[in-house]
């Protein structure tokens, strides 16, 4: 089930919501700015979703290749929600 298309902007604010790296410095509650939106066609042409680019200035300096300092790449993940009542 798909719940529904979330906009993107460059240059929005992010908030990350996991422990991604402690010790890198990407926690529950550190804030981003968005810096790239990667995403593939599907057979209808409708852009999906692959990865984001978020910069976070208490992250690590230490850059990952291709990337610069700071800038975290986030990637698809998917969800399986069950609702019972």
């Amino acid at each position: 089930m798909r719940l529904g298309k979330i906009p993107l902007v460059i240059g929005m604010p992010i908030l990350i919501s996991q422990n991604f790296d402690v010790k890198g410095g990407i926690v529950n509650g550190s804030t981003g700015i968005l810096r790239k939106v990667r995403y593939s066609l599907n057979d209808e042409n409708q852009r999906v979703l692959k990865s984001c680019i978020i910069e976070i200035s208490q992250s690590s300096d230490e850059a990952l290749p291709n990337l610069r300092p700071h800038e975290i790449p986030i990637i698809e993940d998917s969800v399986e929600l069950r609702f019972t009542h």
